[in-house]
């Protein structure tokens, strides 16, 4: 009896081993958009987590950057796709399997097998314990040949892959070593560096960073690397100028575009700086260590414009797009409209948020939007009344529409709160004074 059940399961496990082939084939699959959808879910998962409160902000930026870091990853191996076969290779492979399989599972059970035991006594091999064997018999290989780079670059990736950085960085040394030209092996070894350093870029890290880009000045993730150390030495315009550049001269399709203007916005937003504000600059003219390159030529000032009819029905929280089109690109015009509208939702969220009115509105400043400025400010007027800032920003718009008695009220308020011996005061003294 029991025999007839194996007999049973023997041909259902055939049946599912040869029902792909006898099927249509599909269109080969690629193994990195799987991937980079998986993560770019998981980044969405941390930021949901963040919302709920199950994660604090310092979980949920390591999280981020360890997500973003295998994202770019991904997106620089080479696609892996399935291979179709012919029809005779099918028919041949169809029939090997329904006369192999169930003879060699028979075999393979009986050599290696333990059927004397219970089911609960046997020994399971795991897959990680495997793969981590291969990979120690490649280091060993590779102690065999030390000067073999193809070697050194498959044993780098593979600690990678395991989170094994530290050995990864070792690994990144010997391919640096044999392949001084290649770009990629300096920006793999930062990256490693920067996986066991917790995501902080080392000044070692950094140099390897330069290495690349002076050998590519076109390899993305030595850029945004560079972008992120200047985040963390608190350079937040450096981190923006050099990302700016990086999503302005990537593939409007880069799979990893999306992560790193997440990144941009995240930068922006702490440090209360428009991303659009930001002249964008290659990574090595902004750390000083490329070639020297000439300045930008200004463009001929434009005659004044006249400033655009509100209707009635115009949204006074909407960025006015109009106002601002000729200034920026259809795609940079979408991402500040997608960052203007997350730190709407955000403030929604948390109203006795001040920093975050208060970037609201300078983005709406800038994006010709006088009355979801003046809404901004007066929210962070309310939460602080003791700051100088929100009511100087609000007395500037009050003067722009004409209000010079409301703008002169907020800045004598603004002068108040300041101390004697303050910088701010001359500034504030000469609105004032012009206002008069």
């Amino acid at each position: 009896m029991i025999w007839a059940l194996f007999a049973l399961m023997a041909l259902a496990v055939v049946v599912a081993l040869l029902w792909p082939l006898l099927r249509t084939p599909a269109a080969p699959a690629e193994r990195a958009a799987y991937d980079m959808t998986v993560f770019h879910d998981q980044l969405a998962e941390v930021d949901r987590d963040l919302d709920r409160g199950v994660l604090t902000i310092g979980e949920a930026d390591s999280a981020r950057l360890e997500i973003q870091r295998r994202l770019l990853a991904a997106s620089k191996l080479a696609p892996e796709q399935m291979h179709s076969e012919t029809p005779a290779m099918r028919s041949l492979l169809t029939a090997g399997l329904a006369v192999v399989v169930p003879i060699a599972a028979l075999a393979l059970y009986m050599t290696v097998g333990a059927p004397q035991l219970p089911a609960g006594g046997r020994p399971q091999a795991g897959s990680d314990a495997q793969v981590a064997m291969l990979v120690e018999k490649l280091a060993a290989k590779m102690k065999a040949e030390p000067d073999n780079p193809e070697g050194w670059s498959l044993l780098a990736r593979s600690y990678r892959q395991m989170e094994r950085f530290a050995d990864a960085a070792n690994a990144y040394r010997n391919l640096m070593r044999l392949l001084p030209d290649d770009a990629g092996g300096y920006a793999g070894f930062a990256e490693a560096s920067i996986g066991a350093a917790g995501g902080t870029v080392s000044a070692e890290a950094r140099e390897a960073l330069i290495q690349a880009l002076r050998r590519d000045r076109d390899e993305p993730s030595a850029k945004f690397y560079l972008g992120l150390e200047r985040a963390q030495a608190g350079d937040a315009k450096a981190a923006l100028a050099i990302w700016r550049e990086l999503t302005a001269s990537a593939p409007a399709d880069a799979p990893w575009m999306n992560m790193v203007r997440g990144q941009m916005a995240q930068v922006a937003q702490e440090a209360g700086v428009m991303p659009m504000a930001v002249q964008p600059r290659h990574a090595l003219d902004v750390i000083g260590d490329g070639a020297p390159v000439a300045a930008p030529q200004s463009p001929p000032a434009a005659p004044p414009r006249a400033p655009a009819p509100q209707t009635a029905a115009a949204d006074p929280a909407a960025p006015d797009v109009g106002a601002i089109k000729d200034r920026f690109s259809a795609d940079n015009l979408e991402m500040i409209q997608g960052m203007v509208g997350g730190l709407q939702a955000k403030l929604a969220a948390n109203p006795e948020d001040y920093n975050g009115w208060m970037l609201l509105g300078r983005s709406m400043t800038v994006l010709k939007n006088t009355a979801g400025a003046k809404e901004a400010y007066t929210k962070a007027v309310a939460l602080k009344p003791a700051e100088a800032a929100p009511k100087a920003q609000l007395a500037e718009l009050l003067a722009a529409d004409g209000d010079k008695a409301g703008a002169r009220k907020l800045l004598t308020e603004a002068l108040a709160t300041l101390p004697a011996n303050a910088p701010q005061r001359a500034a504030l003294d000469g609105r004032l004074n012009a206002l008069k």
